[in-house]
């Protein structure tokens, strides 16, 4: 006992893990320095807990083992916070890691559940900064509800098969979740705010976003979404708002843009070198300075909502009765000379626009045969009989009491 109380507190914690069975839970309380280590199936539960890393090692490592729960825990390091390599089954969920390169760090881990998070790197350039997730040759990871901010990117996955990123928030950083190598991967429901570029991925085949809100990114080199050399995608739902560039397409095969919100953008749509396959097509294009740019392969649009659209639509199918064009030289060189949007109402600029319609680039490319016609509309709710008949009786009781308190 003597022993155990002059014992430092890291080395307590050290000790305790060394010492419990595999599968047993400790409860950290207190702060802890240290470079702890665990190697059995063990859970981590704390209460007012910190652990506080020594030197250049991670604070926690998890290695060569399986079933590990890491619960509630505020950590602190220079470099890496948490690394797990060689590990199976593994849940880490309401950690706090700040002031750190790296927040949590994953190297050949399956099945892996990271959740209710938060990491926050510092303000220096990105270029000095780590990865808020940085995640290696792993497979069958659920990466949900953290919130991320001021690091190099949010989430970055390299090499991972099988991974599904929902509901997290991810600031102020360089990219908000950023896919590299990674086939097959569900990102959904996320929010990316204030970052060079919201989500980006690079050389995949198989992938589907999904619902996420991506807004504010004007950097210099700014883009809501960009996909380079990304192969059967889907991108379904998303609300895509003043971004310089809102999605960004670049040697694309099969993808299908479709169902969502471009707004407030600078240039909404941008696609160089996509194959025939790919499709843009319900989306709703409202407030943007320019619609679409692209090469001269251009990118098919189909049934898109317009809000400079100007025909008509006589047959009241709900579509327009002439294409839209999207192609506009003024708005190529507005975005290229951003001064220039000063004129964009300009009689010179209306003319210019005309005659672009009339040319063969504009026939050719970025061309919507069926433009939708967006019109407000009136749904008329069912009646609820039962609660129309109650709502009456009361009201005609109470009128009844009314009465006979006046004759009285």
């Amino acid at each position: 006992m003597w022993l155990a109380f002059m014992m430092p507190a890291s080395a307590n914690l050290q000790q305790q893990i060394d010492e419990a069975k595999a599968g047993a839970t400790i409860e950290v309380t207190g702060e802890h320095t240290g470079n702890f280590v665990i190697t059995k199936p063990l859970t981590l539960i704390g209460k007012d807990a910190t652990l506080r890393g020594e030197g250049m090692k991670p604070a926690l490592t998890i290695e060569q083992t399986h079933d590990v729960v890491v619960d509630g825990i505020s950590v602190t390091a220079q470099q890496r916070a948490i690394v797990i390599k060689d590990v199976q089954d593994a849940v880490i969920k309401n950690i706090t890691a700040t002031g750190m390169l790296i927040g949590i760090q994953l190297h050949r881990a399956t099945t892996i559940e990271l959740a209710h998070n938060i990491i926050e790197g510092t303000d220096a350039h990105y270029a000095k900064k780590g990865n808020g997730l940085a995640l290696f040759q792993s497979e069958n990871l659920h990466v949900h509800d953290n919130t991320i901010t001021k690091v190099q990117d949010g989430i970055y996955i390299e090499e991972v098969k099988g991974i599904t990123v929902e509901d997290n928030t991810v600031t102020h950083s360089r990219y908000g979740t950023h896919f590299m190598y990674s086939d097959d991967g569900v990102v959904e429901n996320n929010t990316y705010e204030h970052n060079v570029t919201g989500l980006m991925v690079m050389m995949v085949d198989g992938f589907i976003g999904r619902g996420n809100h991506t807004r504010y990114h004007n950097d210099m080199n700014g883009s809501g979404i960009l996909f380079y050399d990304v192969k059967n995608a889907r991108l379904e739902d998303n609300e895509i708002t003043e971004n310089r560039l809102g999605l960004v397409l670049q040697k694309c095969d099969t993808v299908r843009v479709e169902g969502n919100q471009f707004s407030v953008n600078q240039t909404a749509l941008e696609a160089t070198r996509i194959d025939d396959t790919s499709l843009v097509m319900a989306n709703t294009f409202t407030g943007n300075i320019l619609t679409a740019r692209s090469d001269k392969q251009g990118i098919a649009l189909h049934a898109n909502y317009y809000d400079d659209y100007t025909g008509i639509d006589a047959d009241g199918d709900g579509y327009g009765d002439t294409s839209y064009m999207a192609y506009s030289s003024f708005g190529q060189w507005m975005v290229r000379q951003p001064a220039y949007q000063y004129f964009v109402a300009s009689p010179s600029v209306e003319l210019l626009t005309k005659l672009d319609n009339q040319t063969a680039v504009a026939q050719d490319v970025l061309v919507d045969e069926r433009p939708k016609l967006v019109a407000a509309t009136f749904t008329k709710e069912a009646v609820n009989y039962k609660q129309a008949t109650l709502g009456g009786l009361l009201f005609l009781g109470t009128v009844l009491l009314w009465r006979r308190g006046v004759k009285r």
